[in-house]
């Protein structure tokens, strides 16, 4: 029996109890669909039992799912409505024995379902007969757990926008704006742990976590520039829905597996418009300012991008911060055309690109939050050791506060919280030689913030390709990507807001 082949075959079974579930809202009862569902959340059960010595327990608390005591983080974040049914249906451990059948899973989802007055008898199946043992937590974790909580709801809400125009239907720009505050309220009270969590990046849902993560920066960043707290909430919701346009593309197109050619990339460069034009159809309000945001996010600082604007120098403050927490984020996210970069190397590029795609003032700003070795980069110690920068130092940026997670071998140790500056010159431990990708020395970020342990994220074999997303300013630029937008121009001038009234932020 391998633990990590236990891990494997529960995130499998929670993936396909969620899959299942869905079946069954979709489906009433007798469907082929639904038999298909059961099938293979048993095929996932069977297996999971196999690979266990004991009798295996799936837990769901602390916002979690746990196998045994065991995180399954990236679990935790991306099916979000599945934990929230399970703890509405008040299932926080959940047996599986080795007779378990077809009766039993249909009988789970049932009672998740909420179908029928009482409960169904389960044979191989064992609700709440244990209790978790998770230990206790301290304030950062807390904190932590909590910031992920409402991460995830941002992913979850993100797929449910997804869906509602799918549909037809407009934003919920209600339940964007209560979870923007929310998270607003959460990144004032520890910046630095805030700035952590827009590290955590996904193998699959490249689009949700990249808005997200633009959310929890342009946040930052705004408290940082010393915005109101109005002001901050508008530049969230704006980055929560920066690339919301993007929905409508194609999904051949943003899962395309190539170089995109000009006319996939023409179809791409619509999602300002695209993006703006569902806002203002969900709030009929065309001054709206995340509207604004979205819509000129793209436009670039010396108007050069796309859509064209009118009868200004500049696109508005509030895209302009979009704009350069978008860039910084999609450079450090895998995209479709090239591998991720470093955090550092995001920053040399939007520094590079000051004056023409990005706002300079703002790129310093952002520079200054975040540090030249920006928190959150993983690093090489001279010692030999591996780190994650936790804090910025601004008299001595090369020697942050940093955790140190590998020793020299590259094997995990328990974490140890250095300060770099605290430690002579010459001694090894307290010099950085080179930033890691946190991927190839086996660290998921996820996990690691939520436990503080390290493990390996493992792409699925069928992992989409990467973000799609526009080439900065001074990147190589993909094959067929064109720097035309003439097929943006025709139509948005009743998207251009009026630069005479004046957004809710001063310059």
């Amino acid at each position: 029996m391998s633990d990590e082949r236990v891990i494997d075959a529960a995130r499998e079974l929670v993936r396909a109890l969620s899959t299942a579930h869905q079946t069954y809202i979709l489906y009433p009862v007798g469907h082929p669909d639904r038999r298909a569902g059961v099938q293979k959340a048993l095929d996932e059960v069977r297996t999971l039992v196999d690979e266990s010595t004991d009798v295996p327990v799936l837990f769901v608390a602390r916002g979690g799912f746990y196998i045994g005591s065991t995180l399954l983080a990236r679990e935790a974040l991306t099916f979000t409505r599945l934990l929230n049914i399970f703890e509405k249906a008040q299932i926080e451990a959940i047996e599986f024995l080795s007779g378990v059948d077809e009766k039993d899973i249909d009988g789970l989802l049932t009672i998740l379902l909420g179908e029928g007055d009482e409960r169904p008898e389960l044979t191989g199946i064992a609700i709440n007969r244990v209790k978790p043992r998770l230990g206790p937590e301290d304030e950062r974790e807390i904190y932590i757990s909590r910031l992920l909580q409402t991460y995830a709801a941002g992913l979850e809400l993100l797929r449910q926008t997804s869906a509602s125009v799918a549909a037809g239907e407009g934003i919920d720009l209600d339940s964007t704006t209560a979870l923007v505050e929310q998270m607003a309220s959460q990144v004032v009270t520890d910046p630095a742990q805030a700035l952590l969590v827009t590290t955590v990046k996904s193998y699959d849902d490249y689009l949700y976590y990249h808005m997200t993560n633009v959310c929890l920066l342009s946040t930052a960043l705004g408290f940082a520039l010393g915005l109101e707290r109005e002001q901050v909430i508008v530049l969230g919701v704006g980055g929560l829905l920066h690339d919301i346009g993007k929905v409508l593309v194609p999904i051949d197109v943003l899962n395309y597996p190539g170089a995109l050619n000009e006319e996939q990339w023409r179809l791409i460069q619509r999602h300002p418009v695209d993006g703006a034009g569902l806002l203002f159809a969900t709030t009929r309000d065309l001054l709206h300012p995340s509207a604004g945001i979205v819509l000129e996010h793209h436009a670039s600082f010396d108007l050069s991008g796309y859509p064209d604007l009118s009868r200004r120098d500049h696109p508005s403050l509030p895209a302009r911060v979009v704009s350069v927490t978008d860039c910084f984020d999609a450079i450090t996210t895998k995209r479709s055309y090239r591998q991720a970069d470093d955090r550092s190397r995001a920053l040399s590029v939007l520094q590079a690109s000051s004056g023409k795609g990005y706002d300079p003032r703002l790129v310093r700003a952002l520079t200054r939050m975040l540090g030249v070795l920006p928190i959150g980069t993983t690093v090489r110690l001279a010692s030999g050791e591996t780190a994650i920068v936790l804090d910025k130092r601004d008299k001595t940026p090369m020697r942050p506060t940093v955790r140190v997670l590998l020793d020299e071998t590259g094997t995990p140790q328990e974490p140890e919280e250095r300060d770099l500056a605290k430690l002579k010159p010459d001694d090894v431990r307290g010099r950085i030689v080179s930033t890691v990708d946190p991927a190839e020395v086996g660290i998921d970020m996820a996990t690691l913030l939520l436990t503080g342990k390290v493990e390996e994220m493992r792409e699925p074999k069928d992992a989409e390709p990467g973000l799609v997303h526009e080439p900065a300013f001074g990147e190589a630029v993909p094959d067929g990507f064109t720097h035309e937008h003439d097929h943006v121009e025709s139509g948005t001038e009743d998207l251009r807001i009026d630069p005479d009234i004046a957004p809710p932020f001063e310059e």
